[in-house]
């Protein structure tokens, strides 16, 4: 823990921002946190962040969000970023780069940046001299010394800076260019043996992106693609004699530890099924090769032209240069590893569908993520119909990859986006999205959520916690459990289950009387009356769905991602305090009205009349086949 501190000058009122456990001196009359505790204090010394933040949430995400639109307009040498970035004629990589996808994730910083113009906020309303600062982020420290110079007030911060100053390119080399090249070769290694796409298979009325997770392969093995994201759309392909192809993204689980293994998996499933399935990455040709290394030079000489950048992170009305948040995964999108990835994903997805033949709708899964960003200018670069990218889960207030339209109308966009709850709806409308171009469509992995022997089942006793994407999350919420194991839970089966797309191994947990299962949710809730979820989980939605009693646990070092924030049914704690309490007193939703989250009818009335519009009236009577 670095804890900053240098004892108060006569009569000279310091700030503290604090973001720690030990408990701030008492002579400090104004505390700010930057997580969400208070210890021993009184509701009137202190002012939390968090809380702050969720006062004014809506002012600050746009504020946020205007400012990676004003890094993106920046102008250098009399170009904007974005045009110095026209790595193709009508495509700029810069919606590529990591800052402005404006990811979900613990390393993007994203969370700091929006607590940091939060409290230069809150300083405007204080009478302030200084601040002291108790952090374990040498990141925070820095800016915070500089936002106070910028004020000409005193900082305890007093850390070496981390140098934002120009970088050489022997810098460049060293830290980012060389780890690249290292990373090129290693794709190229670990891709010699993926299948490209046949031409022949790509002759498609439909092509489907996806994530190669959620699915049943021992049913892939027999020659059934049996997915969670479309295993109710299937019979209607049939049904409808479209012909689909599928193109997968690669994810690492503990049965395909390398895209060599998934390749020889979806080559098995292509030949039973007689239904082409293909990795989204696959074998480089030398042209995509010498492609890729053409692109990445670009970028690499763009990075040098912009060494000005650091200039641009100054929010407008900001005295804060967010820079130092910002640099390491700058640098990483420019000329790092990051950089080549995505240069070489590039060059594939170009190649794989200007050699396909036309093809009329493409669906995908919709996160906003960078390949995305190359997928919609490759589908049309090819000439090929409509896109739709498909919002699997209902969006969250600050899952700010959504957020866009208001601050940057040329970012690429798909021709409509199909959502499955009212609230992703009014989320995207609010922000200027508009609403002929988001269509709504059933909810295909939730549809089980409208039986009634599910939504009627209140009375079980077990407990189940749900695992969130990253492990830090999910252990931070098992510590908050785990002193109530022995004592509140004594009685009662308490079962974990992972994220699907997180493969830590949770079997330790066994010695303290958990139970790691992977049933499928549907199961867990015939028993379970009780789910404690990270707040970010959609499982939460679908406990809250199943008149469930569920606590979410807001994760202390970002802001609450939880779909159900706004929600009155839903319980949050913080601490095994706070837990025990929510415990104590449940509050059910025993009058959810489950069509104010999602959209319900097996016969999937609303996709069919989006992907087929001549689909005949008795086809309604199609549901799934076993």
């Amino acid at each position: 823990m670095i804890t900053q501190h240098t004892p108060l000058a006569p009569n000279f009122e310091n700030i503290l921002l604090w973001d720690s456990d030990q408990v701030p001196p008492n002579k400090y009359k104004k505390v700010v946190l930057w997580r969400q505790f208070c210890g021993d204090l009184s509701p009137t010394q202190f002012i939390s962040l968090p809380e702050y933040i969720e006062e004014h949430s809506l002012r600050l995400r746009n504020k946020y969000l205007a400012f990676i639109n004003q890094v993106g307009d920046s102008i250098n040498d009399g170009e904007s970023v974005q045009k110095l970035l026209q790595i193709r004629p009508s495509f700029s990589y810069w919606w590529m780069t990591l800052f402005a996808s404006t990811r979900w994730h613990p390393s993007s910083h994203s969370t700091e940046a929006i607590k940091l113009l939060a409290l230069e906020e809150l300083l405007e309303t204080f009478s302030w001299r200084g601040i002291d600062v108790v952090t374990d982020s040498g990141l925070i420290l820095e800016i915070s010394q500089q936002l106070c110079e910028s004020h000409n007030k005193s900082c305890s911060a007093a850390i070496p800076k981390i140098s934002t100053s120009k970088k050489s390119m022997l810098h460049l080399f060293r830290r980012h260019i060389f780890p690249a090249l290292l990373v090129f070769i290693r794709q190229i290694f670990r891709l010699r043996q993926v299948t490209p796409p046949n031409q022949l298979d790509l002759k498609s009325d439909l092509m489907i992106f996806d994530h190669l997770v959620r699915f049943d392969e021992e049913a892939a093995l027999a020659g059934r693609f049996d997915s969670q994201y479309w295993r109710m759309l299937a019979p209607h392909f049939e049904l409808m004699d479209s012909r689909v192809t599928w193109l997968h993204q690669f994810v690492k689980s503990t049965s395909m530890p390398t895209p060599k293994d998934a390749d020889m998996l979806l080559r098995k499933l292509s030949k039973k099924s007689n239904e082409p399935h293909y990795l989204f990455e696959t074998r480089p040709t030398i042209k995509t090769l010498v492609k890729t290394i053409r692109d990445f030079v670009f970028l690499v000489r763009t990075t040098k032209k912009l060494s000005a950048i650091r200039e641009a992170f100054v929010p407008e009305g900001s005295k804060a240069n967010l820079w130092p948040l910002f640099q390491d995964e700058w640098f990483d999108s420019m000329c790092g590893r990051t950089s080549i990835r995505h240069c070489l994903l590039l060059s594939t997805i170009e190649r794989a569908l200007a050699r396909s033949s036309h093809c009329s709708t493409g669906l995908f899964l919709m996160e906003n993520q960078p390949w995305e960003m190359a997928l919609f200018h490759a589908w049309r670069s090819a000439g090929h119909g409509r896109l739709i990218g498909v919002v699997n889960a209902p969006i969250r207030f600050w899952d700010l990859r959504y957020f866009y339209n208001d601050f940057g109308r040329n970012r690429p966009a798909p021709n409509q986006v199909a959502v499955n709850s009212p609230i992703s709806r009014n989320l995207l409308e609010e922000v200027g999205v508009p609403p002929t171009e988001i269509v709504d469509v059933e909810a295909l992995m939730y549809q089980y959520l409208n039986n009634p022997l599910q939504t009627g089942q209140t009375s079980g006793t077990d407990v189940l916690i749900l695992g969130d994407f990253f492990t830090q999350i999910s252990e931070r919420v098992l510590n908050i459990v785990l002193p109530l194991v022995k004592t509140r839970f004594a009685h009662q089966t308490i079962y974990f289950k992972a994220h699907p797309a997180n493969h830590n191994s949770w079997t330790y947990l066994a010695a303290d009387g958990i139970v790691v299962t992977d049933l499928p949710l549907s199961e867990l809730f015939a028993t379970c009356g009780t789910v404690i979820s990270p707040s970010s989980s959609t499982g939460a939605v679908e406990a809250y769905c199943t008149n469930k009693h569920v606590i979410s646990i807001p994760d202390p070092t970002t802001l609450n991602f939880s779909a159900l924030k706004t929600i009155k049914g839903v319980q949050f704690a913080s601490n095994s305090e706070e837990l025990a309490l929510a415990l104590e007193n449940p509050v059910n939703s025993l009058s959810v009205d489950n069509t104010t989250f999602l959209y319900f009818d097996e016969s999937l009335t609303k996709w069919k009349k989006l992907l087929w519009p001549s689909y005949p009236s008795d086809s309604a009577n199609i549901v799934e086949t076993s």
